[in-house]
């Protein structure tokens, strides 16, 4: 194999992991597929991948190893099966898949122990944009293996984020951001039923939407800012400011008879800083109140 054509191994070959696959073939990689059902590896086949007939011939068949399953305890369950001794050579693995710290620990161990390069990866984003310029996908863990891979990783997504060789760093950030997004999409959705008790049709809303999202940008700035600082103070709007105004809301989604778990948890978080005596504080500063 020339030293131009990189070749990639990719076990697992569901809504994600297909498309991985897909996607590192049309960039030029030589690409070798394994998963658990083989049926699953036709479409890659008939476009030039190759198909290993086990996991073990898949890990072995490339320099690169991308790991994309269910979840870290199903790669984690392959890996274990191939016994003890198993070598790979000083290659790379990136393990894809949703886990805990835990799990990327040991996973982290038995690749010090099979003499493989471990990397631990988050991918942000649906499988309809791994590929695009602006997709994400954190990293970290073996910096010599991250430089060596990079650009064949970037074909992947355009945006690549290495967080460092300590390959317990991706796990945690990468949970925190869909933490972070889902929260915010579930009070999207919290609103977009509250504007449509009232007639605002479902695209009506998503077009003012942007206001809020331009707003919340500025919001996450403007409290990094403070909380890197320690600067808190209530002059824009306090924490006591926030609680009025968000009762407010919550009386409209409970007088509609409307879901309104976001508010709640939005307003639980409030009084945590209230009872913390933060009220008269900025609303960066509920952050103070979450901590441990």
């Amino acid at each position: 194999m020339s030293q131009a054509t990189p070749s990639v191994s990719v076990l697992g070959l569901g809504a994600m992991g297909g498309v991985l696959a897909q996607t590192l073939l049309h960039s030029g990689c030589a690409v070798t597929v394994w998963n658990r059902s083989a049926e699953r590896a036709a479409p890659l086949i008939q476009a030039g991948a190759t198909l290993a007939r086990d996991a073990q011939s898949a890990l072995l068949a490339s320099d690169l190893i991308i790991i994309c399953m269910i979840d870290k305890a199903a790669s984690e369950a392959v890996l274990l099966s191939l016994g003890p001794t198993f070598d790979l050579g000083g290659r790379t693995l990136v393990n894809m898949s949703t886990g805990t710290v835990a799990e990327v620990e040991r996973l982290a161990r038995w690749a010090d122990e099979h003499n493989v390069h471990y990397l631990d990866g988050g991918i942000l984003c649906y499988p309809k944009d791994i590929g695009a310029a602006h997709t994400a996908i954190l990293y970290s863990g073996h910096p010599h293996a991250w430089e060596q891979h990079r650009q064949t990783l970037k074909a992947l997504a355009g945006n690549p984020r290495y967080l460092g060789t300590d390959p317990k760093a991706c796990t945690p950030t990468y949970l925190a951001l869909y933490a972070f997004y889902f929260g915010a999409f579930a009070a999207w959705l919290e609103g977009t039923v509250l504007a449509a008790s009232a007639g605002v049709s479902v695209e009506a809303f998503k077009t003012l939407s942007s206001i809020m999202t331009d707003m919340l940008v500025d919001g996450i700035d403007t409290a990094a800012k403070r909380i890197s600082t320690g600067e808190y103070g209530g002059e824009q709007a306090s924490v006591d400011v926030h609680v009025a105004g968000q009762e407010v809301v919550l009386d409209a989604l409970v007088s509609a008879k409307l879901p309104h778990a976001s508010t709640l948890a939005y307003l639980s978080y409030c009084h945590l800083a209230q009872a913390a005596g933060l009220g008269d504080q900025d609303i960066a500063a509920v952050y103070k109140a979450m901590q441990p």
